[in-house]
């Protein structure tokens, strides 16, 4: 069993301040549902005593990825899975469960543990848990309360379902008493383990018969769809309500998701809202059988000496043997990240996935059925990628300068195809020698500011209004977060956290932060709720340029984006690379709901 890794907190800090204490008491709550009954723990305010939420944690959802699920589409339970016990008794649910064992993550490289409590969490492949948050001591309304599914903001290659200290949501329900709902957050699989593809691995798992494959990548994209449909099935027993889902987190994870379940016939939708913090998808994945996976598919057999030259079933067969401890161990050694691809027939994504954003029609069906978007980023994207670089703690991997155009290249053909890596070298190398510095704006623009816009245009221009995209922009640092990141890095993704999950409450929030914090979130909390504009939510934008901005000196206010036109001019020239591609057209096949390789 390997052990989690520390928090992202302290990056690049030096100063020893503890998180603060959540100021509450725990005791055992069991909730009793027609499925049976769990032990739970109840969170009550230590000054009033009264309750303020209930935790119900490391409920299983999909049958364990183990053995020869193992890189396969997760299982669902069986029908006559229930909570309790095989003696019929309460099922003790007040521990998290299991991550997927995964590399250090971006913000996991100092040992914050003299500073904090890391919550410990364990990793193993038996890894498909949920937590559920639910709201204690307040009315529920007849139909239930909104959920708000997140996703991990982590994305692809690490993450959890909350699993931190600094996730705990206590101090939302302390502030929206009046707008109180429910929170679920799954575990699923990551890195090598969630995202590994290849032809070898498609043809394991293929049926002959309907050419579909079980085993294609995306693995981890398969078990956070499962984890929301047992959300949508079992949530009404905790109280919430399945016809008001919103789900986000990850940008490109969130966008994914939101195409997938736009694309699939009404009865099986499940999004109402989503939110995409710092990110969504710009550039279509490479096919499961394509170059890159097949690479990185070989790469690992030669370090684990097996024979490439074996048949597909053998060597997956073998792959299937090896630890995970193993596994890791030779994955550090690798460049390439694991990624989404696009999976063939059927898959979860398809190979028309980005004609369909850029035409419009995903746009288009969202509005159909009334959806809505929040969609946004923060001010510091580049110092961000700039300190990752310096420090080496983005991947787990030693940090490698970059000191010439061939060296730039090469690392960006660690993330991008090739003709794709030309054009990015073309627009922003010119003259300049500091390709460090090159690399850092390269990143910040197509991994967040180009796809945050080009993603948000292109649903309006699907026929989405402000009133149904609602965009923000994050330029407020308090001044408290020196105590544990660096003031160098500004404010980038994930560092929002204290400000979503108002986590900033417990490291050392003026009363001053708190009360901008909760202007600024107030019209996210009523998105949440399922208030449109006009009838709760006040987002304030009125065109497509304009974004809810928290400015530097804490005042909310719409103003115009700054970034608009320019990182649209490095979308529009991501987009006409690849338009440049042979791929199936996206009207007819969106049309024909065909989902065939491109």
């Amino acid at each position: 069993m390997l052990r989690t890794m520390k928090s992202f907190t302290h990056i690049g800090s030096n100063k020893k301040k503890t998180i603060g204490a959540t100021k509450s008491t725990k005791k055992d709550t069991i909730l009793e549902t027609s499925r049976g009954a769990l032990i739970g723990t109840e969170v009550c305010d230590t000054k009033t005593y009264l309750p303020i939420y209930r935790l119900y944690a490391r409920i299983r959802y999909a049958l364990p990825p183990t053995g020869v699920r193992r890189w396969r589409k997760p299982e669902p339970l069986p029908p006559d899975w229930v909570f309790s016990d095989a003696n019929s008794q309460p099922r003790d649910y007040r521990t998290f469960g299991n991550i997927c064992p995964q590399l250090q993550g971006e913000y996991a490289a100092v040992d914050t543990s003299e500073w904090e409590d890391v919550v410990e969490n364990l990793m193993h492949e038996d890894c498909l848990y949920l937590n559920i948050w639910v709201p204690a001591g307040v009315p529920m309304p007849s139909e239930g309360w909104p959920v708000q599914f997140n996703f991990p903001v982590s994305g692809t290659q690490c993450g959890d379902g909350m699993q931190q200290n600094y996730f705990d949501p206590i101090d939302i329900f302390r502030e929206h008493r009046e707008d109180p709902r429910v929170l679920v957050s799954a575990n699923s699989r990551v890195g090598v383990l969630g995202y590994l593809s290849s032809e070898d691995l498609m043809k394991d798992g293929m049926d002959l018969r309907t050419r579909v494959s079980e085993s294609a990548g995306n693995y981890g994209l398969w078990d956070l769809r499962t984890a929301l449909q047992w959300t949508y099935d079992h949530i009404h027993l905790f109280g919430g309500n399945p016809n008001n889902i919103t789900a986000g987190g990850s940008g490109l994870i969130t966008a994914l998701q939101l195409h997938y379940d736009a694309f699939q016939s009404p009865e099986n939708r499940i999004i109402k809202r989503a939110f995409l913090y710092s990110s969504a998808i710009s550039i279509q994945p490479d096919p499961a059988n394509s170059y890159r996976p097949t690479r990185q598919f070989d790469e690992i057999c030669h370090q684990l000496m097996i024979d490439t030259n074996l048949p597909s079933k053998e060597k997956v067969r073998i792959l299937r043997e090896v630890s995970a401890e193993r596994l890791l161990t030779v994955v550090r050694t690798l460049e390439l990240d694991f990624l989404p691809v696009t999976d063939g027939k059927d898959g979860f994504v398809p190979a028309w996935l980005m004609q369909s954003i850029w035409n419009g029609e995903l746009g288009r069906r969202l509005k159909q059925r009334n959806a809505q978007v929040v969609i946004g980023d923060t001010c510091s994207e580049r110092s961000y990628y700039e300190h990752a670089g310096r420090a080496g703690i983005a991947t787990s991997r030693p940090s490698r300068g970059i000191s010439s155009r061939e060296a730039l290249m090469s690392k960006l053909k660690t993330h991008y195809p090739r003709d794709i890596c030309d054009e990015l070298i073309k627009k922003y190398a010119r003259d300049i020698t500091d390709w460090n510095s090159v690399y850092c704006d390269i990143m910040a623009d197509v991994q967040c500011h180009a796809p945050v816009r080009g993603f948000a245009q292109c649903l309006f221009y699907g026929g989405m209004s402000t009133q149904d995209v609602m965009r923000y922009h994050i330029a407020w640092r308090p001044k408290a977060l020196d105590e544990w990141i660096s003031p160098g890095l500004g404010i980038s993704h994930v560092m929002d956290i204290p400000i979503w999950f108002y986590s900033g409450w417990r490291v050392g929030f003026s009363k001053k932060d708190k009360h901008d914090v909760l202007i600024f979130t107030r019209a996210f909390s009523k998105f949440l709720k399922g208030e449109r504009n006009g009838g709760g939510v006040i987002w304030g934008t009125a065109a497509e340029f304009e974004v809810r901005q928290f400015s530097s000196n804490g005042t909310v206010l719409v103003a115009e984006d700054q970034m608009w036109a320019r990182k649209l001019d490095v979308w529009n020239m991501l987009r006409e690379v690849q338009k440049g591609r042979d791929t199936p057209r996206a009207d007819s096949v969106v049309q024909g709901m065909g989902n065939q390789w491109g």
